[in-house]
């Protein structure tokens, strides 16, 4: 099998599972809506599984593969394979230790914690969302193991574990509601969560005693590879808040509207399950073999690399962009609009999810472009583009809020995201010169106009369908199977039809296996 067999076969199976696991994820996500919906208990259960994960992701979070993966790919490149596993075990031991010390701080603080990320909940709500908390704050240990165990694999080519890890994990909530959900309630849940997290550190073991790696954790941290790895983490960490800020912002303010913060969050996880299967795939399979052609010096690897992923980012993300901001009202009724959860509720979620979809793919570029820059140990660019990006969202978030509400608030999030990939990229031009050719734009720039005549054509459609269909999960199942059956044919027509190079290429292998 050649090389890009082999990376093709990668590519798939980590978007099948992750697929999956995102499915799974929604499935999870529609028995919470279903069990608690946006009430007392949904409300709490939401803010307090947001403040553990928001913690981790302030103080650690996105830097360890971020900071762990370039040290440790440069020490495999031009050292040797036991000296990266003592790095490997020296950085463990440092996380291990931090998110300890989280647990620790989040455990004792929690009611304080939860009256500043949400100010205006009531008495009750805000007990249950802090013993909620309290519960759920060890999984970030199991977190902090679980995202450095995936950098080694993914440093030696291993994908496919980290890929299904998630999957793992939500199944386990999943089996918690036919079998303890009714007995347990949100408490039992919050328990179920933490077993879940653990169940992604476990699942990686095998594959890591299968490449070599013994897990000896140190604290002696006096060293080279470490200051390196804490160097590039510094303005790095800052550069990871764009995400957990926005949800800390939007979250203020959404606690003093009545049911927000649980909209907001049904909205923001569906949201990222579709960003998320794509931008997953494409920046863990590429952010290691960036990271060892910046090591190696190989500029035109790299380039390539980053063009391929915009590129193929852009072909995938641009419609369903389209589709989810025509679409959000009856797709939200679909997944969520059942048990305690009604269609006032889908109406505003399903807004939510409208406007946080104008941000996907500037949020998509964005993930790429960061990778692009660590891999080349350069964190210090990204850090400042999401200060400026995260003043984009503050000032939009008291602005737009004010204005459609919780629609305000998640358009706010879309802001900051696109305003982030804008000034990556314009720092990405500065810093590389020219990375894309005359016909790369020439390519893009299709796709654009792909996308705005698919969009034109669902428009349509869907508002004959709103008149035509009646209300109801039957109803909203056709409208949006019809839209997205219409739509995706209309893409993919217009694509070939003006010569998008690579939809061309997937039919034209389509006719090679049909022969």
């Amino acid at each position: 099998m050649s090389s890009t067999e082999k990376l093709l076969r990668t590519a798939g199976f980590m978007a099948i599972a992750t697929l999956l696991a995102k499915i799974c994820g929604l499935v999870r996500e529609m028995l919470i809506a279903a069990y608690f919906a946006t009430g007392m208990e949904g409300q709490a259960y939401v803010t307090a599984t947001k403040l553990p994960t928001m913690l981790f992701d302030i103080v650690i979070g996105g830097v360890i593969s971020a900071s762990f993966i370039p040290v440790f790919n440069s020490i495999l490149e031009q050292r040797d394979k036991a000296e990266a596993m003592a790095f490997a075990n020296k950085f463990i031991g440092m996380v291990l230790s931090v998110t300890v010390l989280i647990t620790v701080f989040g455990i004792l603080f929690s009611d304080q914690l939860i009256g500043f990320l949400a100010p205006d909940f009531d008495a009750q709500t805000h007990m249950l969302a802090s013993t909620l908390s309290s519960i759920m704050f060890p999984m970030i240990i199991f977190t902090g193991l679980a995202f450095s165990f995936v950098g080694i694999l993914q440093s030696f080519g291993e994908f496919n574990i980290p890929a299904v890890m998630s999957l793992v994990s939500n199944v386990a909530v999943i089996l918690y509601f036919p079998l303890f959900g009714k007995k347990f309630g949100v408490h039992g849940l919050a328990y179920a969560m933490l077993i879940s997290w653990s169940l992604q550190v476990f699942i990686q073991i095998p594959s890591l005693k299968k490449i070599g790696f013994k897990f000896r954790p140190s604290l002696k941290l006096k060293d080279a590879y470490i200051k390196e790895a804490l160097l590039l983490a510094g303005p790095m960490l800052v550069s990871t808040w764009v995400q957990p800020l926005y949800s800390i912002v939007n979250t203020r303010i959404a606690s003093g509207m009545d049911g927000a913060v649980a909209m907001l969050e049904y909205a923001n996880r569906l949201y990222v399950v579709v960003v998320g299967v794509f931008s997953f795939v494409v920046t863990n399979l590429i952010f290691p073999k960036l990271s060892r052609a910046n090591a190696s010096d190989n500029r035109q690897e790299s380039d390539s690399l980053t063009v391929t992923s915009l590129k193929a980012i852009m072909i995938v993300i641009l419609p369903l962009m389209a589709g989810f901001i025509i679409l959000g009202k009856p797709v939200i009724s679909i997944i969520y609009e059942r048990g305690n959860f009604t269609a006032q509720d889908a109406e505003l979620t399903g807004l939510a999810l409208s406007c946080y979809s104008v941000g996907m793919i500037g949020f998509s570029i964005n993930e790429i472009l960061s990778k692009v820059f660590f891999s080349m140990h350069n964190s210090k660019t990204p850090m400042i583009n999401a200060v400026a990006s995260m003043a984009v969202n503050i000032l939009c978030a008291y602005g737009f809020s004010k204005i459609w509400g919780v629609g305000g608030l998640a358009l706010a999030t879309a802001a900051g995201s696109s305003v982030n990939a804008v000034l990556n990229y314009i720092c990405l031009r500065n810093y590389k010169g020219r990375i894309f050719e005359r016909s790369d734009w020439v390519s893009m720039g299709k796709t654009v106009c792909a996308t705005l005549l698919m969009a034109a054509v669902v428009v349509l459609l869907y508002t004959v369908l709103k008149t035509a269909v009646p209300d109801g999960l039957a109803g909203n199942l056709l409208t949006v199977g019809s839209c997205g059956v219409v739509g995706a044919g209309v893409y993919f027509a217009i694509s070939y039809l003006i010569g998008v190079d690579e939809i061309r290429k997937i039919f034209k292998g389509g006719a090679k296996l049909e022969k």
